[in-house]
């Protein structure tokens, strides 16, 4: 088997529009290898650089006191929460005070202290509800009680003069 020969065939320089060769014209282009493929350089200036070192410590400060504030809000928070759980327990201490208070048995057993006597029948009065036109009535149809009673039975026709404008 006979060695093939080959040859190269030289390119003739051409000009182009500009009166350029070609080979002029693509000076600037260079031959890249296969494993400088994947790798390319990043060029940094100066000036960029310490852009970017300022701006990164700018943002790191920016976090840095934002979560100081986040902090010192949730500590506010922490301290609210704290006192209204006081104050709610509080509430109901008062709440347990205020019922024990307003206890029937309570009321007899001071009653009972102070000397009185249980009545055979007991009625309850609420002050939320208004007592009926046939309870409170005393022996000749009127008002039941003594001339002193006449003070609190008063109507608001009766006192109306006397007030005036002021209601």
């Amino acid at each position: 088997m006979a060695p093939v020969q080959r040859t190269a065939t030289a390119l003739r320089p051409e000009r182009d529009g500009a009166g350029l060769r070609t080979t002029e014209r693509l000076r600037h282009l260079r031959v890249v290898r296969p494993q400088d493929r994947l790798r390319r350089p990043f060029r940094l200036t100066p000036r960029a650089g310490v852009t970017m070192t300022v701006a990164l410590f700018g943002g790191l400060f920016a976090v840095a006191g934002s979560h100081a504030l986040l902090i010192e809000s949730q500590a506010r928070l922490d301290r609210l929460d704290d006192q209204v759980a006081e104050e709610e327990a509080r509430y109901e201490r008062q709440r347990m005070e205020v019922a024990e208070l307003e206890s029937p048995e309570r009321i007899l057993a001071d009653a009972a202290a102070q000397g009185m006597v249980a009545p055979e029948d007991l009625t309850w009065v609420s002050p939320d509800q208004p007592a009926s036109a046939g309870e409170a009535t005393g022996s000749d149809g009127g008002p039941a009680g003594s001339a002193d009673d006449d003070l609190t039975s008063t109507s608001w026709e009766d006192v109306k003069p006397y007030l005036g404008s002021t209601p």
